[in-house]
């Protein structure tokens, strides 16, 4: 997202304060953009998929010794596109699919092996 466009939902946010809770946008205009910019930086994972291989994504939280890392699924089974904000995830398509893994920093990705997300968690 560009600077305009962080600015520009800003004053949008800051006049939709204003017009709930009193005052001028002016009042309302530092916390928006805060808000707009903490929210700007966020990376599209896009899978391809099938009908017989559908997508899914899960954010890391940290180690599982059943399952080697515990995850919390993000939106949709099967959609194939998610908006990640900074964190660790792992994707796949389909069943048994579960050695991709990407982190994501400041809207950036980085794809990542098993074992380097491994050692961010021990």
């Amino acid at each position: 997202m560009s600077k305009s466009e962080i600015f520009v939902k800003a004053w949008a946010l800051a006049k939709a304060g204003a017009a709930r809770f009193g005052g001028s946008s002016k009042d309302y205009f530092a916390e928006s953009l805060k808000i707009v910019y903490a929210n700007s930086h966020v990376y599209v994972l896009d899978i391809q998929t099938s009908h017989n291989r559908p997508a899914w994504c899960a954010r890391i939280t940290g180690l599982s010794k059943h399952y080697g890392f515990k995850r919390e699924f993000v939106g949709a089974y099967g959609s194939g596109r998610w908006s990640l904000k900074d964190g660790v995830y792992n994707y796949g398509r389909g069943k048994g699919d579960a050695d991709n893994f990407v982190i994501v920093n400041k809207g950036k990705a980085s794809f990542v092996y098993d074992d380097d997300v491994k050692l961010m968690f021990a």
